[in-house]
């Protein structure tokens, strides 16, 4: 009988570190979780901050100097164009 109390200190000191094993257990799957919803939360923030920005902010205002550089590039193209069919009808003929 003198085993007695000597097994029920290491039953009860068993008990405690599984218990405190337990509680950091539980306390590090609540801390992921709750990081997990702030992380989602902020997705969220920021998807209804772009959401709410208007649309025509992002494109340029159209400009003479655009408009411009588009004619001279429809210019070379076609210069290009000419160039090429006079290139495809000479070795023909």
């Amino acid at each position: 009988m003198a085993d007695q109390p000597n097994s029920s200190g290491s039953l009860f000191l068993s008990a405690i570190t599984g218990a405190a094993l337990g509680a950091a257990g539980l306390t590090w799957w609540l801390l992921s979780r709750a990081d997990r919803r702030q992380a989602l939360g902020n997705q969220v923030m920021r998807l209804t901050k772009l959401s709410t920005l208007p649309v025509t902010s992002s494109l340029p205002a159209p400009s003479e100097n655009l408009e411009e550089r588009v004619q001279r590039l429809n210019q070379a193209i076609d210069e290009v164009r000419r160039q090429l069919e006079n290139l495809c009808i000479e070795p023909g003929n």
